[in-house]
């Protein structure tokens, strides 16, 4: 299933909450981030979300951004002079950006001030290195950030990212030319996303 045209729709729909005015106790929360997302390789990641603050401690929301997410290719037994050479190997800093995106969007939820702990559900949907449309999944993410008090504060976040294959197969995986087992192969997408940044208040 594919729903590009849902993106533009949410996209906007986060920009409208961050221009308009909260209506709980008046106060938004816009935290803005880029860091490292370490999926089978390591890439990059950007993320934007505007939390309206119904209390101090808990802010209701919505996220978007990308991070580098490869999807998982399952227990697949590869020889070793078949592999790649390390050029290959060897992710650059702009994957995520350029190459296995994982393109997300959807409400997220902010408990605590200066520690808290955030939690994300929504929808992703994955290109691969040519930037070709590969799967669009429900997934979600949970983690822990740090940041100031002020009406300006640098914020750092770790984050778990996970976006299940909803329809894993079985294969037969062959460990020797004479032994054959059966295997799951499902194409799970995760990563741990490290990304520092600003909150505005």
């Amino acid at each position: 299933m594919r729903s590009h045209s849902l993106f533009p729709v949410l996209g906007a729909l986060l920009v409208s909450l961050a221009a308009g005015p909260a209506s709980a106790d008046g106060h938004w929360t816009v935290s803005l981030g880029v860091g490292e997302s370490v999926s089978e390789l390591h890439g990059s990641a950007i993320d934007a979300a505007a939390y309206a603050q119904l209390h101090p401690l808990l802010g209701l929301g919505l996220e978007a951004g990308m991070a580098y997410m490869q999807l998982q290719s399952g227990p697949i037994m590869i020889p070793a002079g078949a592999r790649d050479g390390l050029s290959n190997g060897i992710a650059s800093l702009t994957d995520g950006i350029t190459r296995n995106r994982g393109v997300f969007v959807g409400p997220a939820l902010r408990l605590g001030q200066q520690l808290y702990a955030v939690a994300s559900a929504g929808i992703y949907e994955f290109s691969n290195n040519d930037g070709n449309w590969l799967a669009t999944r429900w997934g979600g993410s949970a983690g822990l950030g740090l940041t100031g008090k002020g009406r300006f504060s640098p914020r750092a976040e770790v984050r778990y990212r996970w976006a299940p294959d909803p329809h894993p197969i079985q294969v037969v995986s062959f460990a020797n030319e004479r032994l054959a087992y059966p295997a799951i192969l499902d194409r799970d997408a995760s990563a741990i996303v490290f990304t520092i940044g600003a909150n505005f208040h």
